[in-house]
């Protein structure tokens, strides 16, 4: 027994001595040197090589940033923080930056009240209708010279010495107008933002404060733009009559056609109206097209400066 088993030691022995021979065992390394044709293929199953996956990390400069600021790891939710409050801060900003610069656009129309009633005075171009019933204001007509129009093909092009335009129709009014119609702006307090909305770290604090010296500066820029605007329309209205009466005495636009009736009583078994008065606008100004009804152009002219 004894013998058999020394017998299967000696076999095996043998066996690896001749597969290290044959692999070019080295002792010196204690290394088998294997041929490129030895070594397996890669495998086809077990998944792709894609191993770098996600957002690649961010360079140092990028990293030392958000380091210093204690935001390193931006996430959706912080990001979506941070548009909140940034929509948050402009708003409020903008509400509050436009209150006061329209505050004290309304203390400086206080001053010029004087000269702003004096330059834009309705009761000069807006008069009173028959028997009392209201006031006339009259159309809004807008001149222009050396208009130039060219039709959408390229093919046609028609050149005046001058362009005018009804902007808006004669109309009845129970109170005459004046520039505060036109240039007093609403003066609302600002909403307080709500408490979810509000900087809870210093961090939040730093975005807060950008945006809201961007919200005031907006604010404040849309109330210049409101006063701007505003006083353009004034003074296109204003001298927009005033082209209208200077017009009508030109030949060049018909006047307001107006009717009236009277009646010394109205009304029905819940309602009595004694001497009530009508006026109606029954005929709109309209442009007169046949020169030989129009004034002399020199006086026009002269009346249009």
């Amino acid at each position: 027994m004894m013998r058999s088993k020394l017998l299967l030691i000696l076999l095996a022995g043998a066996a690896l001595s001749g597969c290290v021979t044959n692999r070019d065992y080295d002792p010196a390394t204690g290394t088998i040197a294997i041929s490129e044709d030895e070594i397996a293929p890669t495998p086809l199953i077990g998944g792709n090589d894609i191993l770098a996956k996600g957002a690649p990390p961010v360079d140092f400069r990028t990293f030392k940033k958000r380091a210093s600021s204690g935001k390193y790891a931006v996430t959706e939710v912080e990001k979506l923080r941070q548009q909140v409050l940034r929509d948050a801060a402009t708003a409020y900003a903008a509400q509050a930056g436009y209150y006061k610069r329209a505050y004290d656009i309304m203390r400086q129309l206080e001053v010029d009240s004087p000269k702003l009633s004096k330059a834009f005075d309705f009761n000069r171009v807006v008069y009173v209708t028959p028997k009392e019933a209201g006031f006339v204001v009259p159309p809004i007509v807008t001149r222009g010279t050396s208009a130039l129009q060219i039709n959408d093909t390229g093919t046609k092009s028609v050149a005046s010495d001058e362009y005018y335009r009804i902007e808006r129709p004669g109309h009845l009014v129970g109170v005459v107008p004046t520039w505060r119609d036109y240039l007093v702006l609403p003066l609302e307090e600002p909403n307080e933002p709500d408490p979810e909305f509000i900087p809870a770290d210093d961090d939040e604090r730093q975005i807060w404060e950008a945006y809201l010296d961007e919200g005031w500066r907006a604010g404040v820029a849309q109330a210049d733009a409101a006063l701007k605007a505003n006083m353009n329309e004034l003074r296109r209205d204003y001298l927009g009559m005033v082209e209208y009466r200077r017009l009508v005495d030109a030949g060049l636009i018909t006047e307001l056609a107006i009717v009236w009736e009277e009646r010394k009583t109205t009304g029905d078994i819940n309602e009595l109206f004694i001497g009530e008065r009508t006026v109606k606008i029954v005929d709109a100004a309209t442009f007169v097209h046949n020169p030989k009804k129009w004034k002399p152009v020199t006086r026009r002219l002269a009346k249009a400066n």
